[in-house]
């Protein structure tokens, strides 16, 4: 009796296993999507995710009331970007990375945007700031579950 051994997983069985992920991204996308849960942003091998101003990471309070909609559906700003984590042929986890460029924008005085990727003359960096790695943990969870896809680890590189 002969048995069949299991297909490896490939490039292309990898981007399938991950397309209702992505669906449920292009659904909730913020720039077409004006409904207040869409907040997700499609790309070829994850996806950015961005707040508003209700839902946004803790210590945006005083960017909210300035966030604009420019070219999308509603007023926002770019929190993170998940990208998959690949060994070989296999996604493996999530690479979750922020950046809130707004702060640095907004309050300057506060936040730095230093390429250094630390805190400069008393400044916080604006990069993998513990709340807004939570927050968007929380959203990729929720899409996940919205798409019935297991939610891989998530890695991030903590400054």
């Amino acid at each position: 009796m002969r048995y069949a051994t299991p297909l490896r997983p490939c490039y292309s069985s990898e981007h399938r296993r991950m397309k209702p992920v992505m669906e449920a991204a292009r659904r909730l996308d913020v720039g077409t999507n004006p409904a207040p849960d869409a907040i997700f942003e499609a790309g070829s091998a994850g996806f950015q995710i961005w707040c508003t101003p209700v839902e946004h990471p803790e210590g945006w309070d005083a960017v909210a009331p300035t966030m604009f909609p420019g070219a999308f559906s509603k007023a926002c700003e770019y929190v993170a970007s998940v990208h998959w984590h690949w060994d070989d042929e296999t996604i493996v986890g999530l690479n979750l990375s922020t950046a809130a460029y707004a702060l640095a924008d907004r309050l300057p005085e506060q936040y730095t945007n230093s390429e250094t990727r630390k805190a400069v003359h008393g400044k916080q960096s604006i990069f993998n700031r513990p709340e807004d790695i939570a927050w968007a943990r929380k959203h990729i969870f929720r899409l996940f579950r919205l798409a019935n896809v297991p939610v891989p680890p998530i890695y991030t590189n903590q400054e």
